[in-house]
């Protein structure tokens, strides 16, 4: 329902529902809110922002997605023997033949690069134009490899032709967590160890190059740190994991800084001054749990949260204020997440 003279533009006013008590994560009776302003997946129906909607069509079961400024898009599927694939859809929907892989894609800011690791620990990459994916740099050893964020490309122009990583210095990130932690980066030139800033598992790099990640790893619980450059300080904090920055780089999203398997039950947003926005958890009577979070807008994450047997899509705004994208509804497998979300968020806008 929108107010009265409002532009036709204008989000709904939220309806019905309240906010929970500060610093509680209780999504059981909140406002409904727009629908997402993003491009995400519920059963087999992609819906767009726009409304529209149409047939998932990858091989595997779908459980990551990136959309790519070309109009192509690139699916992490799993097939019945839980068994990972990436399946590249042209832009004019067409499919390549799945391809094995690790769990995990990862894109650039730009939303021109996506890439992914083999079996064997093979840095692959798409870019956008191209017409079949390609190795970059040498294969990272080790058996638990996590896939850390695509830098680069960052001045390629919508709709330039030809890879983008030969003109530019193109890296993927990837964390060796099979003994000590240590991240790796992946370049035209090879495959070495990445040692600047003392980092452990490096989460995301922002459009002007700040870093956030992990630089200690305790029994109980992790510390992050926001690497500063010049005059910017930057700062550590072991309350969360800092997680992932903002479109435009101003916010980052807070995690628990001790993960846990059965899903995160903690929210925090912070500025790049270290000040906490907002934080929200479980309590005695709510307990939530979600596995993705992704960016809507600059102020906005959507996170696909599980709460008494039932799902919604959640909007969480940069003051801490929810609202359901999407109602609680249940599910036929109740633990699944059902939702997927564009990893690195919508396409870049102007």
């Amino acid at each position: 329902s929108s107010t009265s003279g409002s532009s036709p533009s204008a989000s709904p006013t939220p309806t019905g529902g309240q906010q929970p008590p500060d610093g509680a994560l209780d999504v059981s009776d909140l406002p409904t809110g727009a629908p997402p302003r993003l491009t995400y997946v519920h059963e087999d129906t992609v819906h767009f922002a726009g409304g529209e909607t149409t047939e998932v069509r990858t091989r595997f079961a779908p459980r990551e997605l990136v959309e790519l400024a070309d109009g192509a898009r690139v699916w992490l599927t799993i097939d019945d023997r839980s068994r990972s694939w990436v399946e590249i859809q042209d832009a004019d929907g067409g499919f390549h033949d799945p391809v094995r892989s690790r769990l995990g894609l990862s894109v650039n800011r730009p939303h021109s690069i996506v890439a992914w690791l083999t079996p064997t620990g093979q840095v692959m990459i798409w870019e956008g134009w191209a017409s079949e994916p390609r190795p970059l740099g040498d294969p990272i050893p080790g058996n638990d490899l996590r896939l850390g964020p695509v830098t680069g490309a960052d001045g390629a122009a919508p709709g330039q032709a030809g890879p983008d990583c030969e003109a530019s210095t193109c890296t993927v990130v990837v964390t060796v967590a099979d003994r000590a932690w240590q991240p790796w980066e992946a370049r035209e030139t090879g495959s070495q160890p990445l040692r600047d800033g003392g980092y452990l598992d490096i989460k995301d790099v922002s459009s002007t190059s700040l870093a956030i990640g992990w630089t200690e790893i305790r029994d109980f619980g992790t510390c992050s740190t926001l690497m500063g450059g010049g005059e910017f300080q930057g700062f550590t904090t072991c309350r969360h994991t800092l997680r992932s920055f903002s479109p435009d780089g101003r916010l980052i999203l807070g995690t628990p800084a001790y993960p846990d398997g059965a899903g995160a039950n903690q929210v925090a947003m912070y500025d790049l001054g270290s000040e906490q926005l907002f934080s929200r958890g479980a309590t005695k009577r709510a307990h939530p749990t979600f596995h993705a979070t992704t960016w809507e807008d600059d102020t906005h994450l959507l996170v696909p949260i599980h709460q008494d047997g039932e799902w919604s899509l959640v909007r969480i705004a940069s003051d801490g204020t929810m609202e359901y994208a999407v109602a609680p509804r249940r599910e036929a497998d109740v633990l699944t997440n059902p939702y997927v979300l564009p990893t690195g968020g919508g396409l870049p806008r102007g």
